[in-house]
């Protein structure tokens, strides 16, 4: 099914290029893009006796497809092609793109594919896509995303699935509501193992400041739900910007999530179009639920230096230091997202 979306969307593309010169007049038209992003990630620990490492932080290969192809029906696909975070075998995160292709419980080498038609205030989406939770971290795209700035829940809970959504935007344009349903991670193969999620968002924006709040009951195990809540907020203003992230869970590697809470606080500065300069921490808490009296606590911030000397192309540097893991991450490199259409 998802091989098909995509040989449908090639075969189609003669179509989309006739649209794309026309759209000025009819208003449909696409565009594709092809993301490179090369990074060099040194971490150390600072413990006693501790050593260090060397990956390819996010370094990856992407796609983006995405336009209009009539007033009300636009339709966007984004492809991970290509991984490459460890230098001790570069094409392991390859290799599990293309490994977990029919499965629920993995990212894979589609992130998402999904037609809207919107009509009036009302907008209806199907297919793959993000699953709505997460706050403001999870509203960047994730070549965008410095890894070691971002939260457990990030890290662990498999974003892209399959399902439907209804959304509606007030007439003012200030507020945006939607209902989604996917399929769960918790289930090894989408649709096949019968657990799904249930979301309900608010999208607002009122003068400066920008919410992105969700609820969300995740299928764990048939009939039974875990409540994920994420409050995401932010204040904008002409050069600068203040967020908070809240959610009431921890991403963890084996559970993919436990109940707990993620606070991430940020400040990004943008002195001119061509500098921004992000400051963003992080503390997860959780009660291990097999073990009485036993927490788990992580604290962990950062600053990376953005740099856009010519249009799409961004030169990055990072440092972060992670309090509970006892190691420093540093990481320079480019992303470069270049329009064949």
């Amino acid at each position: 099914m998802k091989r098909l979306l995509v040989v449908c969307a090639a075969s189609l593309l003669p179509c989309f290029l006739v649209s794309a010169q026309e759209a000025d007049n009819s208003g449909r038209g696409v565009e594709l893009s092809v993301i490179p992003r090369l990074d060099l990630n040194p971490t150390f620990s600072t413990e006693k006796g501790g050593g260090a490492e060397f990956t390819l932080g996010n370094t990856s290969l992407y796609s983006l497809f995405e336009g209009n192809l009539t007033e009300n029906l636009s339709f966007s696909i984004c492809n991970h092609w290509a991984g490459f975070d460890s230098v001790h075998d570069v094409f392991a995160t390859t290799k599990d793109l293309y490994g977990y292709t029919f499965h629920s419980d993995n990212t894979n080498w589609l992130d998402w594919a999904y037609l809207t038609y919107s009509v009036g205030n009302f907008a209806f989406t199907v297919g793959k896509d993000m699953v709505t939770t997460g706050g403001l971290e999870f509203d960047d795209y994730d070549f965008e995303v410095h890894p070691s700035l971002v939260s457990s829940f990030w890290q662990n809970f498999a974003s892209y699935q399959w399902g439907a959504k209804a959304a509606f935007t007030t007439p003012s344009e200030s507020d945006t509501f939607g209902f989604q349903f996917t399929t769960s991670p918790y289930g090894e193969r989408p649709f096949a193992s019968k657990l799904f999620n249930y979301s309900f968002e608010w999208r607002g924006e009122h003068g400066p400041l920008e919410t992105i709040w969700s609820a969300t009951a995740m299928g764990v195990e048939k009939g039974e739900f875990q409540p994920v809540f994420a409050l995401g907020q932010r204040l904008n203003f002409d050069t600068f910007s203040v967020g908070l992230d809240a959610f009431s869970v921890v991403g963890d590697e084996l559970e993919i999530m436990r109940k707990g809470i993620t606070l991430m606080p940020s400040v990004t500065y943008s002195p001119s179009e061509k500098i921004t300069l992000l400051a963003k921490a992080g503390y997860e808490n959780y009660s291990n639920e097999y073990v009485e009296d036993l927490t788990f606590k992580r604290w962990w911030g950062g600053l990376a230096f953005h740099w856009f000397p010519i249009e799409n192309l961004r030169v990055h540097a990072v440092a972060s230091y992670d309090h509970t893991f006892s190691f420093v991450s540093l990481t320079a490199g480019v992303l470069y997202n270049i329009s064949i259409l």
